[in-house]
């Protein structure tokens, strides 16, 4: 535990679920990743950080790595009577500390409301990316047929191999660990591989809720990018959703990934207009 006037820092754990669910329901000043990972999920990891203040919840900070090398900036909240800044100087320098012990070579953010940039900025963070959103309302999308190989539902079966493929699909920061694969899975509305000669070489998981469909994840082999795998797995999904009487699907992707995005407007994909800026920084032994 790391102590100042009035304060106390310590790692949060399950029983902090209450008052931290409190707080995040009472404040402007809060941070939360975009996927599927629920950071109360993550209590009793490290670096998962609860601020207090005279035995009151005054902010909480967690990053703990996923992939291996990288924490991301899961969860950052601030109560109402304090200001960002000050919460935020108190802890990111203990959670990159515990971070980098923790295996993380580099933490990085994906921006959800302005204020948070001016800390990241001071911190030494570098706006490196954007991820822009796209979004699909209904045209017919096109058959797309596979000279080899065919479209088939996930299995559980396939997750180590479509682990393997996700690592040599992405940058280190946009890769996804078997454990996060798994969660994926288990929150899909439709999750597809596209199969050839009887292996994997890519797969999709999308969401749903009342609001539409969202394409979360779409990763191929890089030796069968080029081919027609994604599309076709864009296409597929796409299909399958307009059976179920959906018309709206959004997919989210970096800006700088032209391959993607090809794949995306050829299929009648437009982009919205929102953007999330990426931070990232170098994390250094102390």
């Amino acid at each position: 535990m790391r102590a100042y006037p009035h304060w106390s820092i310590r790692t949060a754990n399950q029983s902090d679920r209450a008052s931290i669910t409190a707080l995040l329901s009472s404040t402007q000043w809060k941070h939360q990743h975009l996927d599927w990972v629920n950071a109360l999920d993550l209590l009793g990891e490290v670096p998962f950080l609860l601020a207090l203040e005279h035995g009151l919840p005054a902010g909480c900070l967690a990053c703990p790595p996923d992939p291996p090398t990288v924490a991301w900036l899961r969860l950052f909240a601030v109560a109402a009577d304090y200001t960002p800044s000050h919460l935020w100087g108190q802890l990111w320098p203990e959670a990159s500390v515990q971070a980098v012990s923790a295996g993380a070579t580099q933490a990085a953010t994906l921006l959800s409301g302005d204020w948070l940039a001016p800390l990241l900025l001071e911190s030494g963070f570098e706006h490196t990316n954007d991820v822009i959103f796209l979004e699909w309302r209904g045209e017919a999308p096109p058959y797309v047929p596979i000279e080899r190989g065919h479209v088939r539902l996930m299995r559980a079966e396939d997750f180590a191999f479509l682990a393997e493929v996700d690592r040599r699909s992405f940058n280190l920061i946009w890769q996804h660990s078997l454990d996060t694969l798994r969660k994926a899975f288990r929150l899909a509305a439709i999750a597809t591989v596209v199969e050839c000669d009887g292996q994997p070489v890519g797969y999709q998981v999308s969401t749903a809720s009342i609001y539409g469909a969202h394409i979360a994840r779409l990763a191929v082999a890089p030796e069968w990018q080029g081919h027609g795998m994604g599309k076709a797995l864009v296409s597929d999904v796409l299909r399958r959703f307009s059976r179920q009487g959906m018309d709206r699907v959004s997919v989210n992707t970096q800006a700088d990934n032209e391959q993607s995005l090809q794949i995306y407007r050829r299929l009648g994909f437009h982009q919205t207009g929102s953007r999330y800026p990426v931070y990232q920084i170098e994390l250094v032994p102390h």
